[in-house]
């Protein structure tokens, strides 16, 4: 199958017949059409881009000409991307393939400045944070970073600080599984908790029930500012110091 000139675009040619680009040749895995289209649309000639994992995302960045880089521990993957290319008619030398784990390989990597990053790699905790620790310097001011499987708890987790940071914006859901930030400044992230609900509420839910419940208490009344000048209060001790969490 040749992708023509006529054709709507590289993201409908996958959709008509998924390549066997993942596991033993026989598998299609992938972003959501959405964001693969988002991809398409967005991603210009001659940007820098990288991203964790590799398959149809890594084709769309070909056919847009970007200069791209793919990090992926499988080997065999690159070559069914190549092929999966040549057999639509795409160029794909301006894509360059990493061959190891993410939290292995980023570090050590010594490209310039990204326009774009995609986080679709390992998905348990930590590695999705972990891939934006190591992409976040890359990344210019004023570029963007999608972050695929964000319904996942530790994908969940990078968005909820993002959403939370000064120095990154959420933008946009595209589907309902990925979304797109983009960076304000260069910035680290607050090196202490100020109450923003990363994860989730705040909770004790690793203590057992009994202890999770006095614990609940405890904090309410002891570290919050609220509780603090409650218990001043009641003890007559106007004089109290409380100290604020968020």
């Amino acid at each position: 199958m040749i992708l023509s000139a006529l054709a709507a675009s590289v993201t409908a040619a996958l959709r008509a017949a998924p390549p066997g680009l993942h596991g033993g040749g026989d598998e299609y895995w992938g972003l959501a059409w959405a964001a693969l289209d988002w991809l398409e649309r967005n991603v210009e000639a001659g940007m820098a881009t990288l991203e964790t994992g590799a398959g149809s995302s890594t084709i769309v960045f070909a056919a847009r000409g970007a200069r791209h880089v793919a990090v992926t521990p499988d080997s065999a993957e690159e070559t069914r991307i190549r092929a999966a290319c040549r057999e639509l008619g795409l160029e794909d030398a301006g894509v360059r393939f990493l061959i190891g784990s993410s939290h292995e390989v980023l570090p050590g990597w010594d490209g310039g400045p990204l326009d774009l990053a995609l986080i679709d790699g390992a998905h348990g905790f930590p590695y999705p944070i972990l891939d934006w620790w190591h992409l976040a310097p890359h990344i210019r001011v004023g570029g963007r970073m999608l972050v695929d499987d964000a319904y996942m708890p530790a994908v969940g987790a990078l968005v909820d600080a993002l959403r939370a940071s000064r120095a990154w914006a959420v933008e946009e859901a595209v589907g309902h599984r990925t979304v797109v930030v983009r960076k304000l400044a260069d910035e680290l992230p607050d090196f202490d908790w100020r109450g923003e609900r990363i994860g989730g509420r705040m909770s004790f839910r690793y203590l057992p029930p009994l202890r999770r419940a006095a614990a609940a208490i405890q904090h309410r009344l002891f570290t919050t500012e609220l509780g603090l000048r409650a218990v001043a209060k009641a003890r007559g001790r106007s004089h109290l110091r409380w100290r604020k969490t968020g």
